[in-house]
């Protein structure tokens, strides 16, 4: 095929990462398929690469995106002038909220890792901009040192519990229980805060 032919089928790097989104969203990070990506582009696997420069890249890019999308949501859940345990308990809902409605992105971030691909330095930097907010507001709260070891382990047992609630109700393990998921996660909220 030739090369402006495939140019005008694949529109650009956006439509490549919505069909791995998709295939994501349908199979897990592990069903990620170039021929596959490939066909539904109507190109052939080897037109794919001039795009992306194989699996890992795209999936760095899906890393990044995501990572991206949901440090913002945490992000924009702390900003503001309320105190800082309101703002911290923001973060958390606006975490469940976020893993409740993009439970394929919750696990592309948290699920089983590809054995075989190594996360770039950047997607790692971008992993810890969730847990940075969580440490600022506990820093602001107990009157920590934001950077410091305190602070870190009081966002990282925060996220920990949080995490874990949050899992195990996207999960569906809460469903056959006789429970009000939503109630009992403000009260694991109210908990933590009083940490």
């Amino acid at each position: 095929m030739p090369r402006s032919a495939t140019r005008s089928r694949v529109t650009d790097i956006e439509e490549v990462k919505r069909l791995a989104m998709a295939q994501v969203a349908a199979g897990g990070i592990h069903s990620l398929s170039m021929n596959a990506i490939a066909r539904e582009l109507g190109v052939t696997g080897p037109a794919l690469y001039r795009y992306v420069a194989g699996r890992d890249e795209l999936v760095t890019l899906l890393l990044v995106d995501t990572y991206t999308e949901f440090a913002t949501t945490l992000e924009e859940a702390a900003a503001g002038d309320d105190e800082p345990r309101d703002r911290l308990r923001a973060v958390g809902v606006a975490y469940r909220r976020w893993a409740l409605a993009h439970p394929e992105r919750f696990d592309l971030l948290f699920g089983t890792p590809l054995p075989d691909y190594e996360a770039p330095e950047q997607t790692r930097e971008l992993a810890r901009r969730g847990l940075e907010v969580q440490m600022r507001l506990r820093a602001e709260i107990d009157g920590l040192d934001p950077a410091g070891p305190e602070a870190l382990a009081l966002a990282v047992r925060g996220w920990a519990r949080l995490h874990g609630f949050v899992d195990l109700e996207r999960s569906g393990h809460f469903d056959e229980m006789p429970v009000d998921a939503e109630a009992l996660f403000a009260d694991e909220l109210d908990s933590l805060l009083a940490l």
